[in-house]
C-alpha cells in the first residue's frame, strides 16, 4: 500500500498530459502513485483552470477504484445539494445533470400549476352551472308571472264587459218603464174611479 500524499498532483497532471495521456490514463497512473480520487479530480480541475480548458468529465467515474459515487437522487434533489457536493471537493455536476434537475423542478411546478388551473376550471364550470339554473328559474318565474298577468287582465276585461251588459239592460228597462208606467198609472187611476163608483151604488 502506498501512503497517500497530501499535495495535489497538478504538475504531474500537466506532465502526463504533455506526454499525450488522456484523463482516464492520468487517473489510473496517479492512483498507482497513491493519490486519492478526490485529489486526482481536484488536480485535473486546477490544471484545466490554469490552462483555460474545460473541466474533465470522466465517462464513468464509478468504474474508477476509490472514486466518489455519482450524484444520487438525494444529491440531485435541490441546487443547494449540488453546490454542497461541489464545495466538498467532489467531481462536480455536468451541465446535462443540471438541466435534468432544472427540468424535473419545472415539471413538478408545472404539474402543481396544472392542478391549480384544473381546480379553477372546475370552480368556473360549477359557477356557470349554478348561474344557468338561476337563469332558467328566473325565466320560469317570468313566464308564470306573464300568465298570471294575462289572466288578471282577462278577468278585468270580462268584468268590464259584464258591467256594460248590466248597464245596457238597466237602460233598456228604464225605457220600458218610461213607456209602460204612464199607462199603468192611468189604469190604476181608472180602476180607483170604478171602485169608488161601485161603493157609491152599494150605499
Amino acid at each position: 500500500m502506498f501512503n497517500k500524499p497530501n499535495d495535489l498532483p497538478v504538475d504531474q497532471v500537466k506532465a502526463l498530459r504533455a506526454r499525450g495521456l488522456d484523463n482516464t490514463q492520468i487517473v489510473q497512473a496517479l492512483q498507482r502513485n497513491g493519490y486519492s480520487s478526490t485529489q486526482i479530480f481536484d488536480a485535473l480541475n486546477q490544471a484545466d483552470l490554469v490552462s483555460g480548458a474545460p473541466p474533465p468529465q470522466d465517462p464513468n467515474p464509478s468504474n474508477i477504484p476509490g472514486a466518489p459515487p455519482p450524484p444520487g437522487p438525494e444529491l440531485a434533489q435541490t441546487p443547494e445539494a449540488v453546490q454542497n457536493y461541489s464545495d466538498t471537493g467532489g467531481v462536480g455536476v455536468t451541465s446535462e445533470e443540471i438541466e435534468e434537475l432544472v427540468e424535473s423542478i419545472i415539471d413538478e411546478k408545472w404539474d402543481e400549476l396544472v392542478k391549480d388551473i384544473n381546480k379553477i376550471v372546475e370552480w368556473k364550470n360549477e359557477i356557470e352551472m349554478k348561474v344557468n339554473k338561476l337563469e332558467q328559474r328566473f325565466d320560469s318565474l317570468k313566464e308564470e308571472f306573464d300568465k298570471l298577468h294575462q289572466a288578471i287582465i282577462g278577468k278585468i276585461g270580462e268584468y268590464d264587459k259584464n258591467i256594460l251588459e248590466v248597464g245596457a239592460e238597466i237602460r233598456a228597462m228604464e225605457k220600458v218603464f218610461s213607456k209602460v208606467l204612464p199607462v199603468f198609472t192611468e189604469n190604476i187611476n181608472e180602476l180607483s174611479r170604478i171602485t169608488q163608483a161601485m161603493k157609491k151604488k152599494t150605499k
